[in-house]
């Protein structure tokens, strides 16, 4: 199973406004803006790896997320941008 984890080098400052996010990562000086959904992901895979259900399941406790709507394709697609950046990587087990 595929598991998503923090870049081990990424040290992450948070700043939230309204409904955004943004996020440094002091080891490659990268800014992003974020959505609650794209941070909560982020926040998630700091306390160590996690499978894409694990991650859902975390989302929607934080968030509060409704069970009816659809979360995986959004995560996953966060997960797909972030991992572009380096600041996440998948791990097949």
């Amino acid at each position: 199973m595929e598991r998503w984890q923090l870049n081990e080098l990424a040290v992450l400052h948070w700043r939230q406004w309204g409904d955004e996010w943004v996020i440094f990562d002091e080891s490659s000086a990268q800014t992003l803006v974020a959505d609650a959904l794209m941070a909560a992901s982020l926040m998630a895979l700091e306390s160590g790896p996690l499978s894409l259900p694990e991650i859902e399941t975390q989302i929607r406790a934080d968030l509060q997320w409704p069970e009816a709507e659809v979360l995986v394709p959004r995560v996953m697609t966060g997960l797909e941008f972030l991992s572009g950046l380096g600041l996440v990587r998948a791990e097949t087990r």
